[in-house]
């Protein structure tokens, strides 16, 4: 074990955000353990990663589960000794009308989301309060202060992750531990082109709304989570960062005649 040793553990880090921001962390010098549900992609992703592999590494992880938690956070911080950086990242999708959304179906969105970011944050702890510079990172999303219709679980699920944020932010603070989180708009992931490949929706007219007129990429949201976990944003904590491209922020995107003042 060595002290010095910088550690991030990232959920959901098999694809996509996660391992975006895993490999941000990893070039900066962090161990970073990729726990995914699905460990076999977790695996095949680090083995990509050829010369950073001595710092990367997968770790089997469900954040449903008590006990997966619980044992693989307990790996993590007892070779280490602690943690300094843990992102709650994994999440599901479950894109269908509200009436015919069942509770299970609800109860599957806010027990992956937000109820494993509860576990992951509460066995992280004591690994997290011995540690020098520790942060939490909750990836919310756009979605967890606007309304977004068939997402009414997942916009539910994301309000929470945020409220929780704040919550642990403040409570936490006198451990030395910053908790902030990060919320995308639409980013350029496998879900996402999932959704595109099945027509559920149209990157022209996604892309038509955002500002910035394209959608997001996962190394942009890595690269604000390194943020969030730096000394560069010492004094921010119980904090939510919108990385959506000016989506959330812009009532008639491209028109610059939308409001006028008489001169």
């Amino acid at each position: 074990m060595d002290d010095k040793e910088r550690v991030a553990v990232i959920t959901g880090g098999g694809r996509g955000i996660g391992a975006a921001a895993g490999l941000r962390f990893i070039k900066a010098g962090f161990h970073v353990y990729f726990a995914d549900l699905n460990f076999i992609r977790a695996q095949q992703f680090v083995e990509s990663l050829k010369s950073f592999q001595s710092h990367a590494h997968p770790l089997s992880l469900d954040v449903t589960s008590d006990d997966s938690v619980m044992e693989a956070i307990d790996i993590v911080g007892k070779k280490h000794g602690h943690i300094n950086v843990l992102i709650n990242n994994a999440g599901i999708t479950n894109q269908q009308p509200t009436v015919e959304t069942s509770v299970s179906d609800w109860q599957m969105m806010i027990d992956t989301h937000l109820t494993g970011a509860f576990r992951c944050s509460k066995a992280a702890f004591p690994f997290l309060k011995g540690a020098t510079d520790a942060s939490i990172i909750n990836v919310s999303s756009i979605a967890g202060a606007m309304g977004m219709p068939i997402r009414a679980s997942y916009c539910a699920a994301k309000a929470g992750l945020e409220g929780l944020t704040r919550s642990l932010a403040t409570e936490w603070s006198k451990d030395g531990i910053r908790v902030n989180a990060v919320a995308p708009g639409w980013v350029l992931t496998d879900l996402i082109q999932k959704d595109l490949d099945s027509g559920l929706v149209s990157e022209e007219l996604l892309s038509s709304r955002i500002s910035l007129k394209r959608l997001g990429k996962p190394d942009e949201i890595g690269e604000v989570m390194f943020f969030l976990a730096s000394n560069a944003s010492s004094y921010m904590t119980g904090q939510v960062l919108r990385v959506d491209g000016g989506l959330s922020i812009d009532l008639n995107p491209g028109n610059v005649n939308a409001v006028r003042t008489n001169s």
